[in-house]
């Protein structure tokens, strides 16, 4: 019984697909950028919040710099194009192609939230430090900039600053 066990753990371990989401943004060493609580950021899934589609599946991806086309394997279980990933949070579009996404925890767990007072149209990753500050995280120096100690979250209800910074407000 026990070797049918391990033997069943490393069959599905050798076949299992990768995740794409594991694929993340790295340093000239390698070495992933992390937040202050060691979340990194995928490059080829589209960051999204706490409650993002679940998928669960397999897709057929063919990757490019630092983003994906993904669909599903066809009716026989193969892909035509791309290679054989692992996609936890996504969707089929209308015209059948697979948007993965890497699901981050609602910046209000950090407690970088405040009471609701209006909020605003933003609904994005942000990167907030320990006094209270928050930006959108768009680009790779945001993501520079937050790996310098930052924590990264997702906003439903975030109302841009004139200085360039985003409140937060509890869902």
């Amino acid at each position: 019984m026990e070797l049918s066990i391990i033997l069943t753990t490393l069959l599905h371990t050798l076949t299992s697909s990768p995740d794409l989401c594991a694929d993340v943004h790295v340093d000239e060493n390698g070495t992933p950028y992390m937040d202050a609580v060691g979340q990194t950021w995928s490059r080829y899934c589209e960051w999204a919040g706490p409650d993002s589609a679940v998928l669960d599946r397999e897709v057929c991806c063919t990757l490019v710099r630092d983003g994906a086309a993904c669909t599903l394997p066809n009716r026989k279980g193969r892909c035509s194009t791309g290679s054989r990933m692992y996609c936890r949070h996504g969707e089929v579009t209308a015209t059948g192609l697979v948007v993965c996404y890497q699901a981050f925890p609602s910046i209000c767990e950090f407690g970088f939230c405040g009471a609701i007072s209006g909020g605003g149209p933003i609904e994005d990753t942000l990167c907030c430090w320990g006094d209270g500050t928050c930006t959108e995280i768009e680009t790779i120096e945001h993501i520079l900039d937050c790996a310098d100690g930052g924590y990264v979250g997702w906003c439903i209800n975030g109302a841009l600053n004139a200085d360039g910074t985003v409140d937060c407000f509890d869902e």
